[in-house]
């Protein structure tokens, strides 16, 4: 098989919305180095930005014969992915604000004894999750939570730059979403406690 000939972006949809399969792998090949770097400039999270643009590749392919694109290709992946990063950058941020509430919330103490026994029962478990961070990004997240210093505080004190103590902060923020979430019972009483 030799090198793939270089279509005409009209051309190739119009082979696209017949579901061929060359020219989906030309698009691929054309447009996915581009898609990413644009992705991971306005993230700056590797995985992410693939994800978002395989995402993006896998959509286009499945949804081949029933494309409207109506412009240049090129325009309509720029928009789709600009939307995706969009809507990527909002659910991380709901997130995470939600995440940094319930740190918040279990750090303060209730009269109630079930939920009291509930609050110990979570905070073991989220202790368990900072016990399995790097020791540094633990030393960051918890002057965050329990010191209640600001990232320029935390900087200062470790000699670290504001950037890399947000980046601490938010993988932490990660692995607690990701443990947690494995405990459905966890995320009931937390649902229940705090809405």
């Amino acid at each position: 098989m030799g090198s793939p000939s270089i279509i005409d972006d009209k051309e190739l949809l119009q082979m696209l919305l017949k579901g061929d399969r060359e020219a989906f792998q030309q698009l691929y090949q054309q447009y996915y180095a581009t898609l990413y770097l644009h992705a991971y400039q306005k993230l700056k999270d590797r995985e992410a930005a693939k994800d978002i643009v395989h995402d993006l590749f896998a959509n286009i392919w499945q949804k081949s014969e029933s494309l409207r694109i109506t412009d240049k290709i090129s325009s309509y992946l720029y928009a789709s992915i600009r939307n995706r990063v969009i809507d990527y950058i909002a659910k991380e941020q709901s997130k995470s604000h939600y995440l940094e509430s319930l740190v918040g919330h279990i750090e303060i103490g209730q009269a109630n004894t079930d939920y009291l026994l509930r609050e110990k029962m979570l905070q073991e478990q989220i202790e368990n999750v900072l016990k399995t961070l790097s020791p540094r990004v633990r030393e960051v997240f918890e002057l965050s939570r329990k010191s209640y210093l600001n990232h320029k505080e935390i900087s200062q004190k470790l000699d670290l730059s504001e950037q890399s103590v947000r980046s601490y902060i938010k993988d932490a923020l990660r692995v607690l979403r990701m443990r947690l979430s494995a405990f459905p019972w966890v995320l009931f009483i937390l649902f229940c406690k705090y809405f």
